[in-house]
C-alpha cells in the first residue's frame, strides 16, 4: 500500500474520531469529571486560615 493511502486513512480516522467527540460532547463530559474530582480533592484538604 502506498504511503499516501496510509496517511489519508489516518487523517480520515482522526477526523471521524474528533467528529464523534464533538457530536457527543464527550470533551466537556471529561472536563466535568475532572472538575468534580478536583473539587472533592480540595474540599478534603484541611486549610488553616491566618489573618
Amino acid at each position: 500500500m502506498a504511503w499516501y493511502w496510509i496517511v489519508a486513512i489516518v487523517i480520515v480516522a482522526l477526523f471521524a474520531l474528533l467528529f464523534i467527540v464533538y457530536i457527543t460532547n464527550a470533551d466537556l463530559k471529561l472536563v466535568e469529571k475532572i472538575y468534580d474530582a478536583l473539587i472533592k480533592y480540595h474540599d478534603k484538604k484541611h486549610i488553616e486560615t491566618k489573618l
